[in-house]
């Protein structure tokens, strides 16, 4: 019976100095285990930080298209306003006066442009004819010249254009 009793003492106690020695690795591993945990959340901030500054540049690439998107439209709508020929060419000529500009005025970039380029426009400015070109002649009943040319253009033939050309002249 004693040794059951001293083994029964025995197994109350824990073995003495094995409680301490317990104690210390729980506590060991106890702290490996939040080192570890403390670098896996590390690890995440800076995947999270990376994963960040991706999505910011994405979102300022975003942006960007969105402001030149908005601005192409403006573009087109100004030039088809203005009545543009060729729309393609007035509208990179466009980008570039506006890229130029301090503060991009589209409105003031197509007016330029119709100002020094008035072919690519049906501008109201630009004039049916020539300068050079004198008014077309009005039909009398009584123009006998106006008669010598319609015949002569009509009939091809000629000697009806010498004499047409003949009585402009004298």
């Amino acid at each position: 019976m004693s040794k059951s009793g001293a083994g029964g003492a025995d197994n109350l106690d824990g073995g003495g100095g094995d409680a301490s020695t317990n104690t210390h690795s729980a506590a060991v591993n106890e702290e490996v285990i939040w080192k570890a945990r403390a670098e896996e959340a590390e690890e995440q901030i800076e995947a999270l930080r990376i994963e960040i500054s991706e999505l910011e540049s994405a979102l300022s690439q975003a942006r960007e298209s969105l402001v030149h998107a908005e601005r192409r439209g403006e573009i087109d709508r100004e030039l088809t306003a203005a009545k543009a020929v060729d729309l393609e060419t007035a509208r990179l000529l466009t980008e570039a006066v506006v890229a130029e500009m301090d503060e991009p005025d589209v409105a003031a970039a197509v007016r330029e442009l119709c100002d020094r380029k008035p072919f690519l426009f049906g501008c109201s400015r630009r004039s049916a004819g020539g300068v050079s070109m004198s008014p077309a002649p009005q039909r009398g009943a009584a123009d006998p010249l106006g008669d010598m040319a319609h015949t002569a253009r009509t009939t091809g033939d000629r000697s009806e254009l010498l004499r047409y050309l003949r009585a402009r002249r004298g």
